[in-house]
């Protein structure tokens, strides 16, 4: 038995058959990858994923997971850095599934934690874990997700997306308070996913110039940005590393407000582009100085996730079927 899952970003869209794997893991299949902007709406992207494959087509699946990168609630669910909408029963109609589930896709990229090999992890702080509490995960792609992992009495994994992105951004440096404001007189509020996110990096290298040469730049994308620092670009790796620190101290947030003594997982396709500056001392310290709570924090993992399967593999594992 085979079920179509998806990972649809604010970016791209992935797709991919999986199947009953060895242990807890699924086995994925006919992995898909293609710009959201290439496609009008999510059902004409699928459409071309199954007519790629002739035996999807005249057989196509009848479940589906999907994990979307917003807040997934009634039958229509409107993308948080996407134009599309995801009407529910339309899919349903059109592709006929008989099971369709849509879930938020942090909830997808938490769920996969627990099943994956520690290969899939860039150790950053190895820390003590407090069995028996939450795990936080949260990460940078064009947004800031965040979502929280429990293991309750019956065995099992529980998940619980949240939208802590859109939390307002609290800066710790003067040149961080620099950037909050010209941020501010440009987007109003100032939220943690405005700065340390795909769509956050251009913005920060914007306010830097504005900062230091009096004028606003908002020419550069975040792949560009990156790879500038990686040439050399000393304003480039300035933004990779203020990203880095908001996101350390965003996910360090993240464990206090669930108590989340666990561990902590960083992931998304942002968060990996900035590994470098993620592992730096001065970075790990906007995760655990927490003031009363600085000592505790030093004793909390803190992983990068770097298995890009991983939101596929949290979709299949919500089918009963597949696990």
């Amino acid at each position: 038995m085979s079920i179509l899952v998806g990972d649809i970003g604010g970016t791209n869209v992935r797709l991919a058959m999986a199947s009953p794997g060895k242990g807890a893991l699924p086995a994925l299949s006919d992995i898909w990858r293609a710009p959201a902007a290439d496609f009008p709406e999510f059902s004409d992207a699928l459409d071309t994923f199954l007519s790629e494959d002739l035996s999807r087509t005249n057989h196509g699946p009848s479940s589906a997971v999907f994990a979307l990168a917003g807040p997934v609630s009634g039958d229509t669910i409107a993308l948080t850095n996407n134009h599309w909408v995801i009407r529910r029963q339309a899919l349903r109609e059109h592709f006929g599934f008989e099971h369709l589930h849509l879930m938020n896709d942090f909830a997808a990229m938490a769920r996969s934690v627990p099943a994956l090999p520690g290969s899939a992890f860039h150790i950053l702080q190895a820390g003590d874990p407090d069995a028996g509490h939450p795990i936080a995960v949260a990460g940078a792609g064009t947004g800031l997700g965040q979502a929280m992992l429990t293991y309750n009495k019956n065995g099992r994994w529980d998940v619980f997306p949240g939208e802590g992105g859109h939390q307002s951004y609290a800066p710790q440096t003067p040149l961080q308070c620099e950037i909050a404001l010209a941020l501010q007189k440009r987007y109003g509020h100032v939220s943690a996913e405005l700065i340390c996110s795909g769509r956050g990096l251009p913005r920060i290298y914007g306010a830097l110039a504005e900062i230091e040469d009096g004028q606003y730049m908002d020419a550069m994308d975040a792949k560009t940005i990156t790879d500038s620092a990686q040439a050399g670009d000393a304003r480039a790796q300035q933004c990779c590393h203020i990203a880095a620190h908001a996101l350390m101290g965003f996910i360090g947030d993240a464990v206090l407000a669930a108590g989340a003594w666990s561990g902590a997982v960083l992931a998304g396709g942002v968060s990996q582009h900035l590994r470098d500056y993620l592992g730096t001392p001065e970075a790990l310290s906007q995760f655990y100085t927490k003031g009363a709570m600085t000592r505790r924090m030093k004793s909390v993992p803190l992983s990068l996730l770097i298995d890009n399967r991983a939101p596929l593999i949290g979709a299949a594992i919500f089918d009963p079927d597949l696990i």
